[in-house]
């Protein structure tokens, strides 16, 4: 008899008051120290990813109204992703707050405005085979996205702030592994389709002019900020990671956040086109 493979679930322990009070202060020196531009760019960053880390609560619910159909290891790996998720938004929040100034109070306001729109993103959602392959395609990408985050801001404003930005990396490779887990413990049967389906997401994410508040494919809003390539380069990750194809060299991982576009010193926050329209209408 053989027997089912079991998924290796794993979580990366922190206690987010330990590192982050709620009341922590950044000294003034890492302002006055900051490269130029750095600051302003940094607020601009977490004015977004604030509440895309929340909009985790509405993937959940949307996931859990659908629970009959879900293995009940897909569901244990559901609860440890939320509670991460919810503690990333939480981190932002004081990270965005200690940063910016703005009040706690505003982004509540502002969170609760929100309008989650699962429409555009059906195909990622059909069961819980698309669920894991397009967790994997988001969360890798959010590693690479956070490795670039606490290269160009994180580390300026202290050892705190720091460590936030490292484990947002490990919380979200951990992610990846965990989805990585399931699919190989679950859906055997299906890798054959993971590669066409990586392709998939990844026209769609390219189609998508904004991003829907829905979790997934938040890098939406951001494409620009990394190399054209990206997206193959995490597609490939994820293969190697499932058995089914070679593992990109070092060398194109690190150009995945160590890219800056030609005449930056710093990935610009908006596009060009962006600049110009807040131009206008400012």
């Amino acid at each position: 008899m053989v027997l089912a493979r079991r998924p290796k679930l794993g979580q990366n322990h922190w206690v987010l008051d330990q590192i982050l009070p709620f009341d922590h202060s950044i000294p003034e020196q890492y302002f006055a120290h900051a490269p130029n531009g750095v600051w302003q760019n940094f607020c601009s960053l977490l004015s977004r990813d604030v509440y895309s880390e929340g909009d985790s609560q509405s993937l959940y619910d949307y996931v859990m109204s659908r629970q009959a159909e879900m293995s009940a290891d897909f569901l244990a790996m559901l609860r440890l992703w939320l509670a991460d998720e919810l503690k990333h938004y939480e981190a932002l929040r004081r990270t965005y707050h200690c940063l910016s100034g703005v009040s706690f109070v505003d982004m509540d306001r502002c969170f609760s405005e929100r309008v989650h729109d699962f429409d555009p993103l059906q195909i990622t959602l059909q069961d819980e085979f698309t669920l894991l392959v397009t967790l994997m395609f988001d969360e890798i990408g959010s590693v690479y996205s956070y490795r670039r985050d606490l290269a160009e801001y994180y580390q300026h404003f202290g050892p705190t702030i720091q460590k936030i930005g490292h484990h947002l990396v490990k919380d979200e490779g951990m992610h990846f592994n965990n989805a990585a887990e399931l699919l190989l413990a679950h859906h055997q049967h299906r890798l054959r389709d993971v590669r066409a389906f990586l392709e998939q997401i990844s026209q769609l994410e390219g189609s998508l002019k904004t991003y829907y508040k829905t979790f997934f494919l938040d890098h939406a809003q951001e494409q620009y900020r990394f190399p054209k390539h990206f997206n193959q380069v995490i597609i490939r990750v994820i293969l190697a990671r499932l058995g089914l194809g070679q593992q990109p060299t070092s060398k194109e991982l690190k150009e995945l956040w160590q890219w800056v576009p030609e005449g930056h010193s710093l990935v610009p926050i908006f596009d060009a086109a962006t600049r110009r329209h807040a131009a206008a209408v400012s």
